[in-house]
């Protein structure tokens, strides 16, 4: 049996940033995306439709960006049940080929060995698709 490495409360300090994730949105991860959640908006999947809706192509479910956020604190404290609070604002859209890195910093160890961090997601251009993000996680 393999056993994951779990991140443990001491090993954390304020000010540290976690492990960053990118990703480059297509429009079959679109398609893939709309069948795994059931949310088949086509602005999602069909650029004329989007198109007619007033943007330039079909652009990233805000959930689904919202998903590669949680994997990126979830890679990070390495067991899912330990993601206690989870919150972002949804800013900017993602469209055909652009890359998003998803980020975060601890900003407090509070009692119960629960760490808050400031979390967020940014195209290459520097714009914010992601932000105003918290996660409370539980590290033992």
């Amino acid at each position: 049996m393999i056993e994951l490495r779990k991140l443990k409360y001491d090993e954390v300090n304020v000010g540290d940033e976690i492990p960053s994730y990118q990703n480059t949105w297509d429009k079959m991860t679109g398609i893939i995306y709309a069948g795994a959640s059931g949310d088949f908006n086509p602005i999602h999947v069909d650029p004329d439709i989007a198109k007619l809706s007033g943007q330039p192509n079909v652009f990233a479910h805000g959930l689904f960006n919202m998903a590669l956020l949680g994997r990126t604190i979830i890679d990070w404290i390495g067991d899912p049940g330990d993601l206690k609070k989870f919150s972002v604002q949804f800013r900017a859209r993602v469209f055909p080929g652009d890359t998003v890195t998803f980020k975060g910093r601890v900003v407090e160890k509070m009692e119960g060995n629960m760490v808050r961090l400031e979390v967020w997601a940014e195209k290459e251009n520097g714009e914010l698709c992601l932000k105003n993000g918290e996660a409370v996680v539980y590290l033992p």
